[in-house]
């Protein structure tokens, strides 16, 4: 089986090459987070500051998909800004010219409306200031910006063709709540192509 076409797996190094065009690996830290980072995760991005963290949040279906699944894929990014200066300097700035408000508009505009050949397009779904619960520091500012990549996928991509194929993927249905009880494994049959 191969995955390396799935609509999550080809978008992430995209949003990642783009972003660095703004924000380049010299400076900026850019990593896949969770969705709701740990306070242990957390002080570890902090300290990593200026740190982006990228995180996918879910799937919204087009409702009129058909035998190919079509949506949006939705990302988040977390945007971290810690500076040793003045309380304002986590937004306006720092003496390298960098804070939370330039960091969050360079990573709205590189987001929205971007078309992806062959991938599809991104778009802007909302921005906010967050906080992070357990931490107590005034040298943080933190952001997320969410945003959709749109995607069309099959099982084409997967290269399942034949039986083996899918029994690979050792399917098993538990048809009870009791762990002990017996299991079903099924044998598929997938249409021929023509």
């Amino acid at each position: 089986m191969d995955i390396s076409l799935t609509p999550i797996r080809s978008q992430e190094p995209l949003i990642i090459e783009r972003l660095r065009l703004a924000f380049p690996a010299s400076t900026f830290d850019i990593k896949r987070v969770p969705q709701v980072l740990s306070i242990k995760e957390f002080t570890r991005y902090a300290n990593a500051s200026p740190f982006i963290g990228l995180a996918w949040t879910g799937m919204r279906p087009d409702t009129a998909s058909g035998r190919m699944l079509k949506g949006v894929m939705q990302w988040r990014l977390v945007l971290i800004y810690k500076t040793s200066n003045t309380l304002e300097a986590r937004f306006k700035g720092d003496a390298r010219g960098l804070g939370l408000d330039a960091m969050l508009d360079v990573a709205m505009v590189l987001l929205q409306g971007v078309d992806f050949k062959d991938h599809g397009h991104t778009a802007v779904t909302l921005a906010n200031s967050v906080i992070a619960d357990g931490w107590s520091d005034d040298d943080i500012a933190i952001a997320q910006v969410d945003f959709t990549f749109s995607f069309a996928t099959t099982p084409a991509p997967l290269a399942l063709m034949s039986v083996d194929d899918f029994t690979a993927l050792g399917i098993t249905w538990a048809l009870s709540d009791d762990p002990d009880a017996d299991t079903v494994a099924d044998e598929l049959t997938p249409p021929q192509e023509i």
